[in-house]
């Protein structure tokens, strides 16, 4: 089985001397997490690249603001990865999960890989801590 890439954090393996990702599934959706998690202006070189969840935390979480992560999740797939197509996004709030506090931002992204027909679902949970 080939390996494509690193798989981050980096973990140590015997097999390979680090874990790998051995799948373009799991390239992608490790990919598509750093693009999700990264700020805007964090990355050397491309000052516009990433969504920044983690900012959105401190902003009222309500409709608007999920239409605004949603859009701006949108965005950066169409730069970034235009080689994904974005199926779904899904917010859980509190009034749907009642453990969830509400400084936290749940959300799921289900994607396709139509290039190697794929598909996929990325779930985070990010709150204030």
């Amino acid at each position: 089985m080939p390996n494509y890439s690193p798989a981050l954090p980096l973990v140590l393996d015997k097999a390979d001397g680090y874990k790998m990702n051995k799948s373009i599934k799991d390239v992608v959706k490790q990919n598509f997490k750093m693009l999700l998690l990264t700020s805007p202006g964090e990355r050397m070189m491309m000052p516009s690249f990433g969504v920044g969840l983690r900012r959105f935390l401190f902003e009222p979480l309500d409709r608007q603001q999920y239409t605004r992560v949603e859009r701006r999740i949108m965005e950066q797939v169409n730069i970034y990865m235009p080689f994904l197509t974005i199926v779904d996004v899904q917010f859980l709030t509190e009034d749907e999960a009642p453990n969830i506090s509400p400084n936290t931002l749940s959300v799921s992204v289900k994607y396709t890989i139509p290039s190697v027909n794929t598909i996929d679902e990325i779930n985070l949970k990010l709150d204030s801590v």
